[in-house]
């Protein structure tokens, strides 16, 4: 077993609005789902090369970029009293 770092990458503001939007309009916490809206949402917003230009600048080109964008979201910027008043 080798001991690995995990990187926390830095999110745009795009990025963290767009995993915002997710989580409220999924109303889900669940992370294939809402990497499946925000795979969506960018397929919509973006055609073509903007669509290339949009994902690799907010490093977002691969399903595991996207949900590792997720972890890290919730990890730095969802509160554990967010989640728990929520319920």
């Amino acid at each position: 077993m080798t001991n690995q770092k995990r990187e926390i990458k830095k999110l745009t503001r795009g990025t963290k609005a767009l995993i915002k939007d997710a989580i409220v309009n999924t109303k889900s916490s669940n992370r294939n789902d809402l990497c499946e809206y925000i795979a969506n949402e960018l397929e919509s917003r973006f055609k073509g090369d903007t669509l290339t230009y949009q994902l690799k600048r907010m490093d977002l080109q691969t399903t595991g970029k996207i949900l590792s964008a997720i972890d890290t979201y919730v990890y730095k910027h969802v509160k554990d009293t967010e989640i728990v008043s929520e319920k």
